[in-house]
Parts: C-alpha cells; structure tokens; sequence
C-alpha cells in the first residue's frame, strides 16, 4: 500500500505522521548526521523496531511509506 492511499483514506493520521518526521529531524540533526531521506528511513526503522505496545504503529508505518515513497519519486538512481 502506498502512502498517498493511507493518507487519503485516514486524513486523522497526518497530524501523528507529521510529529514523527519531525521528531525524526531533530534527532539525525542532533546525531550530526546530514538530514536527508536516506538518514530518516533509517533512525525510522531502528525507531520502529523498538516502538512499544501503546505507540502508534499505523503513523510510524505511513510515516515510513511517504519516506520511501519520497526517496522513489525524487531520488537519485
């Protein structure tokens, strides 16, 4: 499932979505890393694969999916 259709069929998510990119660039940021698609994806993944039971799951996926989804349209090959 692409984010585009997460996005459109769940509108309430955004808000979420939009706090864990955002949360995400401050901590690369912090890290001294360079904040990029590529940086995000990863923090994300780790990030994800430590979420707790209570932790929104559905925002760190969608937030996951417009990140790759980001990185296929506007990346280079």
């Amino acid at each position: 499932m692409k984010s585009e259709d997460i996005l459109d069929w769940y509108p309430a998510q955004l808000p979420p979505v939009k706090i864990i990119l955002g949360n995400a660039i401050l901590e690369v940021g912090k890290s001294g890393r360079p904040i990029n698609t590529r940086t995000l994806l990863e923090f994300l993944q780790v990030s994800q694969d430590k979420q707790q039971r209570r932790d929104d799951k559905t925002a760190m996926q969608t937030a996951i999916d417009v990140l790759r989804d980001n990185q296929r349209v506007n990346g280079r090959l």
